[in-house]
């Protein structure tokens, strides 16, 4: 009866009676979507405004997408209340998630978003129960409502004939207008931005949500490099010889979930407490140390690209794509796993977390490990777990156990690497009830407390697994290189307000190094005794040329352990960004650092060519090596 009295009161609503006025009803649900999409994801509403205004067009090509969209799916279904509310709904959902996203990770909703259905869910679940609740609700009456809509609404149906030929029309004028406008970089480029042009964020800010993530869809297709030749690289790779006359210490690799030294910051002390970095600053004094930053592809997120980076190193920035890079990884590459195991390492990954996610059960045997140890057949989540996510102690337990056993057992040496996972965000209550452990002369609120002290007792939990790890090296006879680095900063809840409170030098608008400190994370390479005398570790440092700021790309990372620990032209490829590291430290699409500390977005024509030769051999292992 409820359903029967919804389509009479529709029936008599004129809207619905005349096929013109339907056109005009869903013209106008299509402005109302536009505009909910501009309005929404932005914090800068009166500056994106004004710009919209001096560039109508924008507006245009965030209203074309959603006006084909509202016209589709009435065609297609002949309902027009229900093909409004939909295309609203999904506008307003996308909307909220690049708002939740941008707060969480400084990154807009990328098409590839909607690949990683898993990886959402996964971090959703570790959200406070309330806040689960309330995305459960929305959802829930988000479908609720678009049944209901479908039910409800019928109108004046469309012929058959007039159904195909409108359906032909928006297919042809979408396409034409994909190729002329969505697919369009120059244009897309072409217009200001409010703040920094660099940062994606401020991009979909100032062009809009459809329009720039449209414009993501045609460019996440990955491009032959100009002047790429197959040719050049297959002569490299024919000549090169396997090294054997190298030293060869067992190398134990860990990237540490949201690792940072956001705890060095002259506004905050911890006296009369333990510095969260306490045992990591003590083995960066080590002789055989080596420390810095390293400048890593993603803020508050996008692990698996940092491990692309340095596993491979590739520079990830520069495949020009939003999804990530283990998505082109179909078959066997030329990565630092597979060098090592081609001179007689035994290879083993270690990650704490689903096989499935980023794909790694597939991901990580095409890169050389031989051996991989997931959540699903190594830990045991109720009894490590803390907050859905294994433990630091658990994770370093199944390291040393690994090496360990290998040590005892086998003659070869051992390159491990790991994922650790503990310290994913949300950080909120994340290991229960704690006491403030800093102090600051800054005016936090009770919140802002709580995050960071939650933040410094993961740091905490990582730095005195660090040392455990590395006491097990100082006791052992056998030669141990130990590399231990951050994937990205932080996701925190409250976005970036940590840096403007408590006046951090990272802003994503600001100077090109508060820029570009959006993206630094620390490292170390350490050896053991050892490992020092075997590798000549205090010379090679010396020889290596490492920039005076220790500023470097992360995916010089992995060339660089190699150089330190004697293992010459282990790689072409190595060699050569090894090379090229001691010119440009770093090299980015967004700030390039030379040799002596400059930061420049230009480089000279010799050096751009060394650089697009770079891009065209990483073309060239992904998509074209045999």
């Amino acid at each position: 009866m409820f359903f029967e009295r919804c389509k009479q009161k529709m029936a008599q609503c004129p809207c619905f009676q005349k096929q013109h006025w339907i056109y005009v009803f869903l013209f106008c649900s299509a402005l109302l979507a536009t505009f909910l999409s501009l309005y929404i994801p932005t914090t800068q509403r009166s500056e994106v405004a004004h710009l919209l205004l001096a560039q109508p067009s924008l507006i245009l090509w965030n209203f074309l997408p959603t006006l084909l969209a509202v016209y589709v799916l009435y065609l297609v279904s002949a309902r027009a209340a229900f093909s409004a509310f939909a295309v609203n709904g999904i506008w307003i959902l996308f909307s909220f998630a690049d708002k939740i996203k941008v707060s969480m990770r400084q990154e807009p909703l990328l098409p590839t978003d909607l690949t990683l259905a898993k990886e959402a869910l996964s971090v959703v679940k570790t959200f406070p129960p309330i806040r689960i609740f309330l995305i459960g609700l929305g959802l829930f009456l988000l479908v609720a409502l678009l049944v209901l809509t479908f039910l409800c609404s019928k109108n004046e149906v469309p012929s058959w004939k007039h159904r195909g030929i409108g359906l032909l029309v928006a297919v042809v004028f979408g396409i034409i207008c994909n190729q002329a406008v969505y697919a369009n970089t120059e244009r897309y480029d072409a217009y200001p931005t409010v703040d920094n042009p660099y940062f994606q964020v401020n991009q979909y800010n100032s062009r809009g949500l459809v329009y720039s993530f449209f414009h993501q869809v045609n460019i996440s297709r990955i491009k032959q490099p100009a002047h790429y030749q197959k040719a050049t690289f297959d002569d490299i790779y024919a000549q090169q010889s396997t090294p054997s006359d190298i030293p060869k210490p067992h190398i134990v690799m860990i990237m540490g979930e949201a690792y940072s030294d956001l705890s060095e910051n002259p506004n905050i002390s911890f006296d009369g407490y333990t510095d969260p970095m306490a045992n990591f600053k003590m083995l960066s004094q080590d002789k055989n140390a080596v420390s810095g930053h390293i400048v890593v592809p993603n803020y508050g997120g996008g692990t698996s690209n940092t491990e692309y980076d340095t596993l491979t190193g590739l520079p990830k920035r520069f495949l020009n794509t939003p999804l990530p890079a283990y998505h082109f990884i179909h078959q066997d590459i030329d990565a630092l796993p597979r060098r090592l195991q081609a001179v007689g390492y035994e290879t083993v990954s270690i990650h704490p977390g689903y096989a499935w996610f980023y794909n790694r059960q597939n991901v990580f045997p095409h890169m050389g490990f031989k051996t991989g140890y997931f959540l699903e057949d190594s830990f045991d989540l109720s009894k490590q777990g803390v907050s859905g996510y294994i433990n630091e102690e658990a994770t370093f337990d199944k390291i040393l156990s690994v090496l360990d056993e290998h040590i005892a057992n086998a003659q070869q040496p051992l390159f491990s690497f790991t994922t650790t996972i503990q310290n994913h965000g949300p950080y909120e209550k994340k290991f229960g009830a704690l006491e403030q452990n800093f102090q600051t002369d800054i005016p936090l609120t009770a919140t802002e407390s709580e995050l960071l002290t939650q933040y410094f007792h993961g740091i905490g939990d990582s730095d005195i697994q660090l040392k455990r790890l590395t006491d097990y090296a100082k006791q052992s006879e056998e030669p141990i290189i130990v590399i231990y680095f951050g994937d990205h900063l932080p996701g925190f809840t409250n976005g970036m307000d940590f840096f403007d409170i408590l006046d951090y030098p990272i802003n994503a608008n600001g100077t090109p190094q508060e820029q570009l400190a959006m993206y630094e994370t620390p490292f170390l390479i350490w050896a053991n005794d050892a490992a020092g005398t075997l590798c000549h570790f205090q010379q090679r440092k010396e020889s290596a040329n490492l920039p005076e700021n220790g500023i470097i790309s992360s995916f010089y990372l992995g060339a660089l352990a190699t150089e330190l620990a004697g293992m010459d032209e282990l790689s072409p490829l190595y060699t050569y960004i090894n090379a090229l590291r001691k010119e440009y430290p770093v090299l980015s699409n967004q700030y390039h650092i030379d040799k002596d500390g400059n930061y420049t977005t230009e480089l000279s024509e010799e050096m751009q060519q060394k650089l697009d030769l770079l891009k065209s051999w990483q073309y060239y292992i992904l998509f074209d090596k045999k």
